[in-house]
């Protein structure tokens, strides 16, 4: 049986009053699916969705009440024992147990309600996409997805460099994440590498970074790093960093207690206005002036971001250190131009051959 049909069979029984009846359907909804009676979860529900908590009513006392009328060791009530919460719901609020069955009445079934999802900045924003994304997105959709398709069968030597003018894999590969690569001579000399502590990884490398222009106002340099209306302490520890304010008598940690101190309580963000105010606090920490740490971040402009290019290896790029089947590939001769996918295996191949034809014959 249905909620409307429970509601048309109490209605001509004459068990309950004209206020419930039309409304029956809608409290069945609070029984869940399939059920005809209500368990703890559901009558709060409908307490709350009818607005009978309130300070003399609370979220505790509609528990107490259902564990009063629910049979000892049951989880649900019946319609009878709801009704029977009714009237202690009344005498609880002291009011009439009319005007509770009236609320009741009143109500249209369950409200659902959901958490909106904010706006997220690498999400929404086009224009901050990287990669394949950035070219629209990948596609599974094309019309020839075949090995001729996806394959590069230009001309190529034995180590798949490619001839006659046609850039390499490398270079087309590069192209597309806008890296150019620029290639060094073997008579290029080197330059000297500084002596001090190795970088991580084994290996020296030199970094280089982006400069930004100079920006015009305080404001203008706060919208360029915050990309928006404010600015989180991660972002201000960068512009700190970037400006070059943090030394020993402003380190990392006071920039950290600035931000803190200067960002609302519950807030993880701070506004243009409370910017200013930890510029103001930094510069007090420094000793300096206000108007001499905004020109260092003016001059700035904008964030700089740095990378670590690496320099060539010697075992990867002369060919002269080769050992083994990779030395007899880069010395085998080429009578012509071979298909860039079976150049390599080839060439390894008739290697082998050669070596295992020299072994027969010293044997």
């Amino acid at each position: 049986m249905d909620g409307k049909g429970f509601a048309k069979l109490a209605k001509d029984t004459k068990l309950i009053d004209k206020k419930l009846t039309a409304t029956l359907a809608d409290i069945h909804d609070y029984c869940g699916h399939g059920q005809t009676t209500m368990d703890g979860k559901g009558f709060a529900k409908l307490a709350k969705d009818t607005k009978l908590i309130d300070k003399k009513l609370t979220a505790t006392d509609v528990d107490l009440t259902f564990n009063k009328i629910k049979e000892r060791t049951a989880r649900r009530i019946t319609f009878d024992q709801f009704l029977t919460g009714l009237e202690q719901f009344a005498a609880k609020k002291q009011v009439d147990v009319g005007a509770v069955q009236s609320s009741v009445a009143a109500s249209q079934g369950p409200i659902l309600r959901g958490t909106a999802a904010k706006n997220v900045r690498l999400h929404d924003d086009t224009s901050t996409y990287t990669g394949v994304y950035a070219q629209g997105g990948p596609s599974n959709v094309d019309e020839d997805t075949s090995l001729n398709n996806l394959l590069d069968r230009s001309d190529a030597d034995v180590r798949g460099v490619k001839t006659g003018g046609a850039a390499s894999v490398a270079a087309v590969t590069h192209g597309v994440a806008g890296i150019h690569l620029v290639e060094e001579s073997k008579g290029t000399a080197r330059p000297a590498a500084k002596k001090g502590k190795k970088k991580a990884g084994g290996a020296a490398a030199s970094e280089s970074a982006a400069q930004s222009a100079p920006a015009s106002s305080l404001e203008q340099v706060f919208t360029t790093y915050a990309a928006g209306r404010e600015m989180d302490g991660k972002t201000f520890a960068k512009l700190c960093k970037d400006c070059k304010l943090i030394n020993k008598v402003c380190t990392n940690t006071d920039i950290d207690l600035i931000f803190a101190r200067n960002k609302e309580r519950t807030a993880r963000k701070i506004t243009y206005q409370q910017f200013v105010a930890c510029v103001t606090d930094v510069a007090k920490k420094r000793g300096e002036t206000f108007e001499a740490d905004s020109e260092k971040i003016l001059a700035k402009g904008g964030p700089v971001f740095s990378g670590t290019q690496a320099e060539a290896v010697r075992f990867h790029d002369d060919k002269d250190q080769y050992t083994g089947v990779l030395r007899m590939v880069a010395q085998a001769p080429l009578a012509a131009p071979v298909a860039s996918e079976t150049s390599l295996s080839c060439a390894i191949v008739l290697a082998l051959t050669c070596a295992a034809s020299n072994t027969d014959s010293k044997a």
